[in-house]
C-alpha cells in the first residue's frame, strides 16, 4: 500500500480529507445553529412589534373615548364587527331651582368597527402598515349592566383583535408569523 505524504507538515492524504470532512460538518453545525438562532430573534422582534402596535392602537381607542365620555352604547347599532358609542345626554343647572338637572341631547356616537383587516374609528383607519387585523377571528362585543331602551347605559365592553404581520402572512414564509390574540375587556 502506497502512502501519500505532504512533506511539509508530514500528514498523509487521507487524513487531511478527513480534517476537511470534519471540520465541513462542524461548520454546517454552527451555521445552522446560528441561522435557526437569527431567525427565532427576527420572529420573536417582529411578534414584539406587533404586540406594540395592538397595544397603542386599543389605548388610541381609549383616549378617544375618554374625549368623548359616551352616555352609552347604541345597542341596535352594534355588532360583533362594530360598536357605537353615543352621547344622547347633557347636565345642565336648572337656575329657578339652582339644582344640576340632566337632559336629553340630539347626541353624536362614536364608532369602532372592523373593517378589510383594520379598525376604524369614526371610518379613520387606526392600524399601521405591518399590523394586519384577522376580521374574521377578531370580535368587538359587550355585556350590558344597565340598559335604558335601546341604549346600554354602564357595562363591559370586551375588544379581541387578532393579529398578524402583513409582512409575513404566508404559512411557505421562512419567517412566517401565526396570528395572534389579544383581549382587552373596559368598564363604561
Amino acid at each position: 500500500m502506497r502512502r501519500y505524504v505532504n512533506n511539509s507538515n508530514g500528514l498523509s492524504l487521507v487524513e487531511l480529507l478527513a480534517a476537511i470532512t470534519i471540520s465541513s460538518f462542524i461548520l454546517v453545525s454552527i451555521y445552522g445553529v446560528f441561522f435557526s438562532g437569527l431567525n427565532a430573534y427576527k420572529r420573536i422582534y417582529i411578534e414584539n412589534e406587533l404586540r406594540s402596535e395592538a397595544d397603542y392602537l386599543v389605548a388610541t381607542i381609549m383616549n378617544r373615548l375618554y374625549q368623548f365620555s359616551p352616555d352609552g352604547l347604541n345597542m341596535e347599532e352594534t355588532t360583533n364587527q362594530q360598536l357605537q358609542f353615543v352621547t344622547d345626554r347633557q347636565k345642565v343647572i336648572n337656575p329657578s331651582v339652582g339644582m344640576v338637572e340632566e337632559q336629553k341631547t340630539s347626541g353624536e356616537t362614536l364608532t369602532v368597527s372592523l373593517q378589510q383587516d383594520t379598525v376604524l374609528l369614526n371610518g379613520e383607519q387606526l392600524s399601521s402598515a405591518h399590523l394586519k387585523i384577522v376580521s374574521s377571528q377578531s370580535e368587538l362585543s359587550y355585556r350590558c349592566a344597565k340598559q335604558e331602551e335601546n341604549i346600554c347605559r354602564s357595562g363591559v365592553v370586551t375588544i379581541m383583535l387578532t393579529v398578524q404581520d402583513r409582512d409575513h402572512d404566508d404559512p411557505n414564509d421562512l419567517l412566517y408569523i401565526k396570528p395572534f390574540t389579544l383581549k382587552t375587556e373596559f368598564g363604561f
